[in-house]
């Protein structure tokens, strides 16, 4: 029987890994992102095949309730999008559906393939699934791990959003947003991948992959029309590309988009890129700063260090762009002066919106498999973890619990400072 119903789900929160990583003050509720890569994929089914979007995760859905969701939509092809810190919900929806045919694709799938279709799924799609999935359909559905690569991302339609109710995704404001930017903040990639190599990022793409900048110019003023009040560039490394960014910022001057926008990348050096940016209206760079201390930056593997953070800050603040700064407190070589002194560098800095997480061991990032390599774990936990997942599992840690404790303690401390009365910097 030849498939013809699809649905798509993004998998709930319920049982997901804890998160060692970001203080909850960071994890705001009202912010919700539209699931970019289901959308991508839905867009390039034939138009003979029904397609649903359920994205569990946003709508605050349990496990149970996810499940029922998925058996009164009835499915021909059931299709999940995983990423590893939501491991246990992927086996538990695989085991109690049923949907004749289970698929699974996302950042977990990329090293974990076969433990996924040991743990129930017919078929497991590693990278890019625009182009070998419809052929995957048009083949009839056979079993076995399909390889996509990269795709050429100006040659796929633009994510199907419409198959979401955009009501879901709008801000209910609340006193911990870090910034205002209205009611509909969008997001939208503008490539793919980062080729840096820093310890501590779980990034699995390396290859920078790009759309060009008439590309998209057309997603913004699609996301414009949509109602958007911002849209944010939700990119693993932006601005790599020099050409590629001043190239789109003109366009969108040309174009006279007119819209509250942002981006993350890296720590950007050259002014004319940044005075591009700003031109074209850009009003925030999301940047992974990391730490302050040029030793730290070696050993995290950063290609910035503190000249030339400085002379971002510089820049971004000359041209009007604020900048929301990524720190990691807990490496190995910090020390206790450079933490009590953080919160008054960085406000030094200009940095209007930092954004603290704790250094900590994820799965397949350098970090970890350095810590594996040097024996400071008995085993491989997280190949455990993949291989048999459990629910609320705890993030392994070579820290003891009292200095632990001491980072969270003084990661509570930042946010206290930057949440000052006289210091209102949390509001754009």
């Amino acid at each position: 029987m030849k498939a013809k119903k699809i649905l798509f789900v993004v998998m709930p929160y319920e049982g997901e890994v804890l998160d060692r990583v970001t203080a909850r003050f960071y994890k705001n509720k009202a912010v919700k992102y539209m699931p970019l890569g289901v959308l991508s994929l839905a867009a390039c089914v034939p138009n003979d095949y029904e397609v649903e979007v359920l994205d569990a995760a946003s709508l605050g859905l349990d496990l149970q309730e996810t499940i029922d969701r998925i058996e009164a939509s009835a499915p021909d092809v059931l299709g999940l999008s995983v990423v590893t810190y939501r491991a246990w919900a992927m086996v538990q929806i695989l085991k109690n559906t049923s949907a004749p045919i289970k698929i699974v694709g996302g950042p977990h799938a990329t090293k974990n393939y076969n433990y996924i279709l040991e743990q129930g799924a017919h078929a497991v799609f590693v990278d890019d699934a625009e182009v070998v999935f419809p052929k995957w359909l048009k083949d009839g559905c056979p079993p076995g791990v399909f390889w996509g690569g990269q795709v050429n991302l100006d040659s796929i339609p633009l994510p199907a959003r419409h198959l979401l109710n955009i009501d879901d995704y709008k801000i209910e404001k609340n006193e911990d947003l870090l910034f205002d930017v209205g009611a509909l903040r969008l997001p939208m990639f503008s490539s793919k991948g980062c080729p840096y190599a820093c310890t501590y990022c779980d990034v699995q793409q390396k290859k920078f992959n790009f759309k060009s900048a008439q590309r998209c110019v057309e997603e913004f003023k699609e996301l414009v029309r949509l109602g958007a009040t911002s849209i944010h560039i939700l990119d693993d490394a932006f601005n790599v590309n020099r050409a590629r960014v001043s190239e789109l910022s003109k366009v969108i001057v040309r174009e006279g988009i007119d819209v509250d926008w942002s981006a993350r990348g890296t720590v950007e050096v050259r002014e004319e890129v940044i005075a591009d940016l700003a031109e074209a209206g850009c009003r925030r760079l999301h940047v992974g700063i990391e730490s302050l201390d040029d030793k730290v930056l070696a050993e995290f593997k950063k290609a910035s260090r503190l000249k030339h953070i400085e002379l971002f800050c510089e820049l971004c603040h000359k041209h009007g762009i604020d900048i929301l700064g990524y720190f990691i407190i807990g490496a190995p070589s910090e020390t206790e002066e450079y933490r009590a002194t953080l919160p008054e560098r960085i406000r030094s800095l200009g940095i209007k919106l930092p954004y603290f997480n704790l250094l900590s061991p994820l799965a397949e990032t350098p970090y970890y498999e350095d810590l594996l390599r040097r024996g400071k774990f008995k085993k491989d936990i997280w190949k455990e973890f993949c291989a048999n997942p459990v629910k609320d599992f705890i993030i392994p840690e070579v820290r003891s619990l009292e200095e632990e404790e001491n980072l969270r303690l003084t990661i509570d401390s930042y946010v206290s400072y930057f949440k000052r009365d006289d210091m209102p910097i949390f509001v754009n």
